[in-house]
């Protein structure tokens, strides 16, 4: 019998159609997976990016909002500073010992080197 003719033949090659039509549906079918993961991955990148720019957007808000709010402290501390040193200024008045000065109205006495008609001639 000729091996061409045989059914052996026709079984090897149904085999091995059908492995090579196999082998062809799975590359297909994985290729049809790796576009959908690199299409998912490059939403998922963009969705990403989306959402760091909100972060970084955010964070730099708060950053000028923080220098804000640091400037205003520090215009409080400088008025406080000064504030501080006026107080400070009218302590050291207070507590500095002073001559007792009694001053009396003009003209109700006399000083004692003169007599009480005027200055005497010369």
């Amino acid at each position: 019998m000729d091996f061409l003719a045989s059914d052996a033949f026709v079984t090897i090659v149904s085999v091995v159609g059908s492995a090579i039509g196999i082998v062809l549906a799975l590359r297909a079918d994985i290729g049809r997976r790796i576009d959908r993961l690199e299409k998912g991955m490059k939403e998922g990148n963009q969705a990403l990016g989306q959402r760091i720019d909100r972060v970084e957007d955010r964070a730099r808000a708060d950053h000028l909002e923080l220098v804000a709010e640091i400037g205003g402290v520090k215009t409080e501390i400088g008025e406080l500073k000064t504030a501080v040193s006026v107080l400070d200024a009218k302590l050291d008045e207070r507590s500095a010992p002073q001559r007792l000065v009694v001053q009396e109205p003009p003209g109700l006495y006399t000083p004692d080197d003169e007599p009480e008609d005027g200055p005497e001639p010369q």
